[in-house]
């Protein structure tokens, strides 16, 4: 059957969706479908220009338990939320021993920070976090194990008047201690910086941090040389697709089964913002791309992988991109896949980040598993990146 297979949820697409989902300062950022820049230059990416001098970061947390907790735990919670956002805001680890039962646990936390502000230094704009509202909603309690939801509202510096939105992110806490002896014993959250950072004990940084930043030098040697459009019979239509992003990344559209609890709704989503863009599915020959909304679909069409594979090598009828465009081509309404090694996430481009000439240097993404709104490519843990243009289609 290859690509053919129409599956309900079950083993094997479990199995698939695991593999697949888990300039000058920049000074504009446009949402409204903007026109491709201008590749006529060859001209090589200028270093990052993020501000030497840290701006003044606000940390609010809220910490949501419904009483279900002491008010020794619950501070410790929004201790804990407070430290995180601080040392990736500021760039300027914190201390996270206070807040842990083990040193190695709070090491390991300030690892992950590490990276994280490694990778928003290196971003073309400044991605320092001038606000920062946290809600952490406590969702259950059993013994010691607490698990929480978090809604953050971001604003960064390089990007003034966009509300970067996080949405509903899944953590849970072990919790140990009464009173003031409270201490957080373990902690894990649904989100790469947590799920993909590895802790290299010996050396006390994130094992993958020469990839991740090796990732960053390879993307910007790129430049800004265009490559061109590839023809096709019908546009897409990329307001749409941007309406149809912004809507639903907070929540589920009710008519589409969503696959988070099997691997990650990332490209599904994607795949209903390229329908919602005009893009037809898919039926005819091994490659097809299509779903019937209620669980039965293609592999094309939730996993990560097996998209790529269907946008690199789809001909005739239906999509027609082009995914070795350059990276700093895309517009809105295409989609970026990302990882560390490989392509794991699925997230669509909501808006371009422009520096004083106009040229892109960054791009605002939606997506689900994790929900994202407005949040930058530039401070995305997975830091491989691989642009999907979307052309339109063909009869």
């Amino acid at each position: 059957m290859g690509k053919w297979a129409w599956l309900l949820p079950g083993l094997l697409l479990t199995v698939l969706l695991l593999l697949g989902c888990s300039a000058g300062k920049a000074q504009t950022t446009d949402t409204a479908g903007a026109e491709p820049v201008d590749g006529s230059s060859t001209e090589a990416i200028p270093e990052s220009t993020a501000n030497a001098e840290e701006p003044e970061l606000t940390v609010t947390v809220t910490v949501a338990d419904g009483g279900l907790l002491a008010r020794e735990d619950r501070e410790l919670l929004a201790d804990f939320m407070t430290l995180w956002y601080r040392s990736v805001g500021s760039f300027e680890i914190e201390d996270f021993t206070p807040v842990f039962l083990d040193e190695e646990e709070a090491l390991r936390h300030a690892a992950s920070c590490r990276t994280q502000a490694a990778i928003r230094t290196a971003a073309l704009e400044d991605l320092h976090l001038t606000h920062c509202r946290v809600t952490l909603t406590v969702t259950d309690v059993y013994g010691d194990t607490v698990s929480a939801s978090e809604t953050t509202v971001m604003q960064f510096a390089g990007l003034p008047g966009i509300k970067s939105e996080l949405f509903d992110m899944p953590h849970t806490f072990v919790l140990t201690g009464e009173g003031d002896n409270s201490r957080i014993a373990y902690h894990a959250a649904d989100d790469n910086p947590y799920t993909d950072f590895s802790y290299d004990t010996e050396r006390g940084v994130d094992a993958h941090y020469d990839d991740l930043m090796e990732n960053i030098e390879r993307r910007r040697e790129q430049g800004w040389e265009d490559t061109a459009e590839r023809s096709c019979g019908h546009p897409y239509d990329r307001q749409a697709a941007l309406k149809y992003m912004l809507t639903y990344a907070d929540h589920r559209n009710s008519e589409w089964y969503a696959y988070d609890d099997v691997g990650g709704n990332c490209m599904n989503f994607g795949s209903q913002v390229l329908l919602a863009g005009g893009i037809p599915m898919d039926y005819s020959g091994y490659d097809c791309w299509f779903s019937n909304g209620t669980g039965g679909a293609t592999n094309s069409f939730v996993n990560v992988g097996w998209f790529l594979d269907y946008a690199q090598c789809n001909a005739g009828f239906g999509l027609v991109a082009d995914t070795e465009a350059n990276y700093y081509t895309g517009q809105i309404g295409d989609l970026l896949l990302v990882g560390i090694y490989s392509p794991r996430h699925t997230t669509e481009i909501c808006g371009l980040v422009t520096d004083d000439s106009g040229r892109t240097v960054d791009y605002l993404l939606c997506s689900n598993t994790t929900n994202y709104r407005n949040f930058p490519a530039g401070a995305y843990y997975y830091t491989r990146h691989w642009l999907v243009r979307i052309c339109g289609w063909n009869d």
